[in-house]
């Protein structure tokens, strides 16, 4: 019989909000801090979140304690102080302008789902900032009215693709893993993360040549545009 997806789980970054001018905004301020050029600060900001995304996925990262440990990290890496790093990015989150960051289509998409009678969440991983402030950018982008649970990694201490995480979803909504869709930018966090735990999966994949391509269990996508063809082509198969 036909699969119903009661919830539909979300990635953040890069997947409903364009990291690019969060990272340009806190880069402008560390710029402004340190008297260094704009462009060098800005290349090592975005060379710190690679070796922090890679410690993250070969787990040498203090989960228990997640956002102090990549701010030491950071700090050494971008040689600057915590405390400026931590100034820096709080400024970004009250000053970013928040039509930047919301990727195309997410408003009119939420609002289908929500007309068709699902839930929708947030699940996800953090770097150097608390869940918190993503909390405050989609409030301020207008996100937040639209999601039933917002679930962060330094909020409940484990981060994806750890298939707890998104159980957590699952107890908190009184959901089946079954009956939940995440979708999300990263093959190993999101989308095989989300298969662990006994979800359906979308990925986003702006390199395909298609559109949409059934990808293993799950289904992986160019753009967040094609999310509802995709949720109706996973409703549509029959439970193995």
């Amino acid at each position: 019989m036909p699969k119903k997806i009661d919830v539909v789980s979300f990635d953040v970054w890069d997947t409903i909000l364009d990291l690019k001018p969060f990272h340009v905004k806190i880069a402008e301020k560390i710029a402004s801090y340190t008297s260094r050029e704009y462009k060098r600060v800005y290349l090592e900001l975005e060379e710190n979140y690679r070796i922090l995304k890679d410690y993250r996925r070969r787990r040498m990262l203090k989960f228990d304690d997640l956002i102090n440990h990549c701010l030491e990290i950071s700090s050494k890496n971008l040689g600057i102080s915590v405390e400026v790093i931590k100034k820096c990015v709080t400024k970004a989150v009250l000053e970013v302008d928040s039509r930047l960051l919301v990727i195309e289509g997410v408003h009119n998409i939420f609002s289908e789902l929500i007309r068709s009678g699902r839930r929708l969440v947030t699940v996800g991983n953090l770097i150097f900032w608390p869940g918190s402030y993503n909390r405050i950018l989609l409030e301020r982008t207008g996100l937040t009215e639209y999601f039933s649970l917002q679930v962060y990694a330094d909020e409940v201490k484990v981060s994806k693709p750890d298939r707890e995480i998104f159980l957590k979803v699952c107890g908190e909504l009184n959901v089946l893993p079954e009956n939940v869709l995440h979708v999300g930018d990263n093959r190993v966090e999101d989308f095989e993360g989300a298969l662990s735990a006994g979800m359906n999966a979308a990925w986003i994949n702006p390199k395909m040549n298609s559109h949409i391509f059934e990808e293993d269990k799950g289904v992986a996508i160019k753009s967040i545009k094609y999310l509802i063809k995709a949720l109706n082509k996973i409703e549509l198969r029959e439970k193995g």
